[in-house]
C-alpha cells in the first residue's frame, strides 16, 4: 500500500474551490479521462461515481462510493472496483480568505502490480501536483 498527500492554497473561497473540486475531476485532474454520477443527485454519502482515467499510457475504468460529503469541508470516495483498490480524500479550510486543498491518495497495488509500487506512487504524486497546479490555475483566473 502506499500514500500520496498533496495541498495546495488557492486565493477563493472555500464554497468556491469546494464546489470546483467536487463538480468532477475531469476539469481538474489530469488522469481523469471522463467522469459521471451513476446514482441520483445530489452527490452525498452513499453516491456512486464511474471514472475512466489514463495512466502509463493505459485507459482504466473505476466504480467508486462517496464515503464522505460535508460540504465546504471535505469529500472521500472509496473504490468499488478497478485496477486497484483506492481511495481519495479533499479537505479544505480557510486560509484567510484563500483556501486551503488537501489531497490524501491511498492504493494497494496487487499481483504484478505490487512490483512496480514506487512506480505507480510517483506516477499518482506528479500527477496529483499536475493537477493541483492546473486547478489553483483555472480558479485564480477565472
Amino acid at each position: 500500500m502506499f500514500t500520496v498527500a498533496e495541498s495546495v492554497t488557492i486565493d477563493r473561497s472555500v464554497d468556491e474551490v469546494f464546489a470546483f473540486f467536487t463538480e468532477g475531476r475531469a476539469q481538474w485532474d489530469e488522469s481523469v479521462v471522463s467522469e459521471e454520477l451513476t446514482s441520483p443527485p445530489p452527490v452525498g454519502v452513499g453516491s456512486t461515481l464511474h471514472t475512466r482515467m489514463r495512466a502509463v499510457g493505459r485507459e482504466f475504468s473505476f466504480e467508486w462510493r462517496v464515503t464522505a460529503y460535508e460540504p465546504g469541508s471535505r469529500m472521500a470516495v472509496t473504490s468499488t472496483s478497478g485496477i486497484m483498490p483506492t481511495s481519495s480524500e479533499l479537505m479544505f479550510a480557510d486560509a484567510n480568505g484563500a483556501t486551503l486543498v488537501k489531497v490524501r491518495i491511498e492504493a494497494e497495488p496487487t499481483g504484478m502490480m505490487r512490483l512496480a509500487q514506487g512506480m505507480i506512487a510517483g506516477e499518482v504524486r506528479s500527477t496529483l501536483e499536475t493537477s493541483l497546479a492546473k486547478a489553483k490555475r483555472i480558479l485564480e483566473q477565472g
